[in-house]
């Protein structure tokens, strides 16, 4: 391959770099409660006004926890309203108030302009020549999404390699498995088991656990080979 892999990377971290800084000095002067992760949060919840919570998570990549807390924080900030079903008391759904429509509309017109301004001085084929390279570059990243999406280890199959993201559960089965030595970025191989109850996985110097399958269902990882 002549192309070199290292550039690509450079110049992509290099433009997500100087983007995120000029992002970042556009909320200071717009909207200073936000976080990057906030806004973006925001942009994923958009005008949908029947999107539950488990949808966020699954239309951002996180976990649950992670997007709970999120929207806690938001909602306290007055940008995100909760609603409870009344047919599902599970289901939580979330919609932007008007601050945070407001907050949306301020971000996208940012992003327009941004764009509009980077990209003025380029050539119309050019352009269009990175658009159809990125989009293959987007397709390809779309095809390997099962790597980065996290799930509960009992998702994976057999012989999958898996990086621990998270571990929920009671401070007695987050204790169990730190004792075992396993917290966020431990890598653990799941195994057979015969038992539908119980679950195994081997960690990297060989020890072997059986778990519960409900115990087991606390470990949140993603695909780690």
């Amino acid at each position: 391959m002549t192309v070199n892999i290292q550039r690509v990377n450079d110049v992509l971290e290099e433009y997500y770099k100087l983007f995120y800084k000029t992002e970042d000095m556009a909320l200071k002067r717009g909207i200073k409660a936000l976080t990057h992760t906030e806004l973006h949060i925001i942009e994923s919840v958009g005008q949908d006004t029947q999107l539950t919570m488990n949808e966020l998570a699954d239309k951002i990549g996180i976990t649950m926890g992670t997007a709970t807390v999120a929207i806690s924080k938001l909602s306290d900030k007055g940008y995100i309203d909760r609603a409870r079903s009344t047919t599902d008391r599970r289901k939580v759904f979330v919609s932007l108030t008007k601050k945070g429509i407001d907050a949306l509309t301020y971000h996208n017109n940012y992003h327009k302009m941004i764009m509009a301004s980077i990209t003025e001085s380029i050539p119309e084929k050019d352009l269009q020549k990175f658009v159809e390279t990125f989009e293959i570059i987007l397709d390809s990243l779309r095809n390997k999404t099962d790597y980065f999406k996290p799930m509960t280890i009992t998702d994976f199959k057999e012989g999958t390699k898996v990086s621990i993201v998270e571990i929920k559960g009671t401070p007695i089965v987050q204790n169990y498995f730190l004792s075992h030595g396993i917290e966020n970025f431990t890598l653990l191989k799941v195994l057979k088991s015969g038992d539908k109850s119980l679950f195994k996985i081997e960690k990297e110097d060989g020890e072997v656990l059986t778990l519960d399958i409900l115990d087991a269902k606390n470990l949140i990882g993603v695909k780690a080979d």
